[in-house]
């Protein structure tokens, strides 16, 4: 019963970015569903991807930060290279847009992130696009 205990309070005190998959992980997830301050993004950024946010005006930031509707399905580390202090993440993410919870398409995403090791937390660098499949439930109006 003890180890229990002691392994439940270990468990609980461990930093939920850790490691490079978790800190990824954990950057998706808080981003989702909601809209976050500029801070936030940069602060958890590094390099190339935080040189392009910072760079961005207040309306292009806030687009990119308006979450509200879309909803993770699946996310699934793929592959991991890992360096002394950059991994490279391999992965796929599933997650649809669900405004008012009607679901109105759904996506699947497999990406490629440099996360790197700076001042004691993995942070994301960039990450590439690999492959990208759309599924709409309604029908698409192309015309004006």
């Amino acid at each position: 019963m003890k180890f229990i205990i002691i392994t439940l309070l270990l468990a609980a005190c461990v930093n939920k970015a850790d490691s490079p998959e978790a800190a990824l992980k954990d950057f998706i997830d808080s981003r989702l569903e909601k809209v976050v301050e500029k801070d936030f993004v940069v602060e958890r950024t590094t390099g190339k991807l935080r040189s392009s946010l910072e760079a961005m005006t207040e309306e292009e930031f806030t687009r990119f930060a308006d979450l509200r509707s879309i909803k993770r399905d699946t996310f699934k580390v793929l592959s991991k290279n890992c360096q002394e202090k950059r991994c490279y993440v391999t992965y796929s993410l599933g997650y649809r847009q669900a405004p008012e919870g009607k679901t109105t398409w759904h996506s699947e995403v497999k990406k490629i992130a440099e996360v790197q090791w700076v001042e004691g937390k993995w942070l994301i660098a960039d990450v590439s696009n690999l492959k990208t499949y759309h599924e709409s439930v309604e029908t698409i109006e192309v015309s004006p």
